[in-house]
């Protein structure tokens, strides 16, 4: 569909619907990403004042923090040569007399790219049928980087899991910074004071998460911490649980570490923003840099249940 009024007129989305409940939205123009997620009616992804404006504000402005004015959405890809605070960094290695520097913006350029539809439907022939839709996303500059995003998202017709399958190729000729950090954002109500986290991660940072005051105030600062993961499996599972909402929701994040080695929790619990966001992420460095050509691929599924 298209959306014909309010701040994010004229940019397409994908709705899907599966048989149990589940509900997606994708921004195709906002990085492919999955912007709004239901389940049996009940709210579980964040959203934003912002209300996915279109055209995105520019993600350079106001010192490089323009990304506020564009932040909204369930999963938020950050990256793909940055993520994190803006600054700058060496560019040096794409050779240019003009481009010592780049400046990186607040978590990066991606999530405001427009895609390109590769196809959608449902596959009825696999034993667990699924919805799914393909979309590319280039970040490039001439003189610059030149990463593609390729990313399939699948929801089973008859379950309640989400699956987002991301490819990352250097399609330049000059080696290439590359990072990644998905932004999974949860919100009101699923979101709320009992919220409860567990799964493979450092207990005690459980321990204290669960037993800390999670009701929204108007003067709560936000802040990210990153936790270790506690399992020697390459797949992580971290779990966030309501008791009090639905009968009782269960969501379940999985990542491979192997990928994503790194993890940590946003908290911005200030009144009017309200969120909680997991944050599986590959930092960048000599290691994680692209050569021409090369590849990496990242997997992410999302359970739900009641």
């Amino acid at each position: 569909m298209q959306v014909e009024d309010g701040p994010g007129r004229g940019q397409r989305l994908f709705i899907l619907r599966n048989s149990t409940g589940l509900g997606l939205e994708i921004a195709v123009d906002r990085g492919f990403d999955i912007c709004s997620a239901t389940w049996r009616g009940v709210n579980i992804g964040w959203n934003s004042a912002n209300n996915l404006p279109w055209p995105p504000n520019s993600v350079d402005a106001e010192d490089g923090v323009g990304f506020y004015r564009n932040l909204d959405g369930f999963i938020v890809t950050c990256g793909l040569d940055h993520f994190g605070a803006a600054g700058r960094s060496d560019a040096t290695h794409f050779m240019h007399k003009h481009r010592k520097e780049v400046f990186n913006p607040l978590h990066g350029r991606i999530s405001s790219q427009r895609a390109t539809i590769s196809g959608y439907g449902i596959e009825w022939e696999k034993d667990a049928p699924v919805i799914w839709a393909e979309g590319v996303v280039r970040q490039s500059s001439v003189f610059g980087e030149n990463l593609v995003l390729r990313r399939r998202v699948e929801v089973e017709v008859f379950g309640g899991t989400i699956r987002i399958n991301d490819i990352v190729e250097n399609r330049g000729f000059r080696p290439t910074p590359h990072a990644i950090l998905y932004h999974v954002n949860f919100g009101y109500p699923f979101l709320d004071e009992t919220i409860r986290i567990a799964g493979n991660l450092e207990p005690s940072q459980m321990e204290m998460f669960n037993s800390e005051n999670k009701a929204p105030r108007d003067n709560f600062i936000d802040y990210f911490s990153e936790i270790p993961v506690a399992t020697d499996t390459s797949e992580v599972v971290v779990e966030l649980c309501n008791e009090t909402i639905g009968g009782g929701i269960r969501t379940q994040l999985v990542f491979d570490r192997d990928n994503l080695p790194d993890f940590g929790i946003w908290r911005a619990f200030q009144s009017g923003v309200y969120a909680l966001a997991f944050e599986p992420m590959r930092r960048a460095s000599r290691e994680t840099e692209l050569l021409p050509g090369e590849r990496a691929s990242y997997r992410l599924g999302l359970n739900l249940m009641s």
